[in-house]
């Protein structure tokens, strides 16, 4: 019962911080594709519905949540966004917006989400800190607003945001198996075969490289942005690291990079550049 208390103590707090004046409508190229009551949030970013049926929402990703008994611990902030998501949707009629692929492997339906005000979800739940932007490939719409919404809860703090180890410096060691958000400066942009390596380092075989495989060098082609040329730029690049002779993240879409303008006050990462992000516009 404490932990009850307390997590709903931190919603409303975290509710309270972000307030919703900044909220958006959905983005209107997205196709319609349903709607539904919602019965509940199993995690920050997954809904079950009423007449059966879950929905996975797009471009975002929340702290991972694991059932008490599982060898796995949830991530910080996991209980308080599934709390959020449940509080903005719990027993209400939304509608479902798609793009490119829309279903998972497991047959979960995969979606923006329109609130009955009107509201953008995903938008609404990172400018609340309960989620951070992760765009799948080919769910590319609305990523400039919502890296907007996810930078002003990481300048003020708001909810994950507050403590969650989740952001790293390219020149720091950076541990296999996780998460992270990862900035630094390119310092050479390489194509080998079908390949693109953005290297961190003056040791490719030791220091932080990003991969870019050949099905995603074929959609940078659609956003107007060549890998090559970040060569020299500051930039933060989101996804799991793995270790390949240092650590390593492989770009599954352009949407996981991008050029950075902007200093988050006490974040620890310098951010400087552009601010345009690795995304296509849907057409």
């Amino acid at each position: 019962m404490v932990k009850s208390h307390t997590i709903i103590f931190k919603l409303f707090t975290i509710l309270a911080g972000w307030g919703g004046a900044d909220a958006q409508p959905i983005p209107t190229t997205l196709d319609p594709c349903g709607r539904a009551v919602v019965d509940s949030a199993t995690s920050g970013d997954r809904l079950i519905l009423q007449d059966s049926g879950q929905i996975v929402l797009s471009a975002v990703k929340a702290p991972e949540l694991w059932p008490d008994d599982s060898p796995y611990a949830s991530w910080p902030y996991a209980n308080e966004a599934r709390a959020i998501l449940e509080k903005l949707t719990a027993g209400k009629v939304v509608h479902f917006y798609c793009e490119g692929e829309t279903t998972t492997m497991s047959g979960d339906r995969i979606a923006h989400v329109q609130l009955p005000n009107g509201n953008w979800l995903q938008h609404d739940l990172l400018m609340a800190g309960a989620v951070f932007v992760f765009p799948r490939a080919g769910h590319n719409t609305g990523l400039p607003s919502l890296y907007e919404a996810e930078l002003s809860a990481r300048s003020t703090k708001n909810g994950l945001w507050n403590g969650m180890d989740i952001l790293a410096s390219a020149q720091d060691y950076i541990p296999s198996g996780w998460f992270k958000i990862v900035a630094g400066s390119v310092q050479s942009a390489k194509k080998v075969g079908k390949r693109v390596f953005l290297n961190f380092g003056g040791n490719w075989r030791e220091d932080f490289t990003v991969e870019i495989p050949s099905p995603t060098l074929r959609q940078f082609d659609k956003t107007g942005l060549n890998p090559l040329a970040m060569e020299n730029r500051q930039i933060e690049v989101r996804g799991w690291v793995t270790w390949k002779g240092g650590p390593h993240i492989l770009l599954e879409t352009p949407g996981q990079i991008r050029l950075q303008e902007r200093t988050i006050p006490d974040s620890g990462i310098s951010q400087t550049g552009s601010n345009r992000i690795a995304n296509t516009a849907h057409k």
